[in-house]
């Protein structure tokens, strides 16, 4: 999907980089749920790929990628947010804490209702840049210039943002594989133990 207005015109048409992150966020196209599945499984198969180590357990990371925001219609946010958590997941890192494209989107609310502070700003221009969304140079530049200034202060809004932003429920706890991905039979890290399927079994057959 791409945004109703083009790139170019966006940036024609906003004072700087602040502006243009504000504009962007609000002219996202959008995509249904359907195409942000297929995203998701997209994503999977491809970090799969990339970290065959961990493959069990992504291909069992579906459920984490529900989008929290209706920014994540737009496909670049969604995806970014994606591949974070799948990030994380191949990495055994906490997947609970916000993601830089939830950090975006929270601060483009608060934007729309008051003006943030410069360390925000700051914080704002950093997750833009994590996430990966359409960067050019006046962003960079004013970002590298918040750094400057006030990065431990950007450093501690985003350990704020981010676990405030933190879902809970948001982890690989209690899956549980039946030894089927795709239909096919695996053997996966996360199914039972051979000992617990052979007393399940006996169980049943008692």
């Amino acid at each position: 999907m791409t945004p109703h207005t083009t790139f170019n015109t966006l940036m024609e048409q906003t004072a700087g980089p602040a502006e243009f992150a504000a504009a962007f966020m609000d002219d996202l196209g959008l995509t249904g749920i359907f195409e942000r599945m297929d995203i998701a499984e997209e994503e999977i198969a491809t970090a799969r790929k990339r970290r065959p180590e961990a493959s069990d357990q992504l291909y069992h990371s579906f459920h984490l990628l529900t989008p929290t925001h209706e920014r994540m219609e737009y496909e670049p946010v969604y995806r970014s947010h994606c591949r974070e958590l799948l990030h994380r997941v191949a990495a055994g890192t906490d997947t609970r804490p916000g993601t830089a494209a939830e950090v975006c989107c929270a601060l483009h609310e608060v934007s729309l209702i008051t003006p943030i502070t410069s360390p925000a700003s700051g914080l704002y221009f950093r997750m833009w840049r994590s996430a990966r969304l359409p960067d050019f140079p006046e962003l960079t530049d004013l970002s590298k210039h918040h750094e400057a200034l006030e990065g431990s202060r950007i450093d501690d809004h985003e350990s704020v943002m981010r676990r405030k932003l933190a879902d809970p429920t948001r982890t690989l706890d209690g899956v549980e594989c039946r030894g089927l991905h795709h239909g096919e039979r695996v053997t996966c890290t996360l199914a039972p133990a051979p000992a617990l399927l052979d007393s399940l079994g006996a169980g049943v057959a008692s």
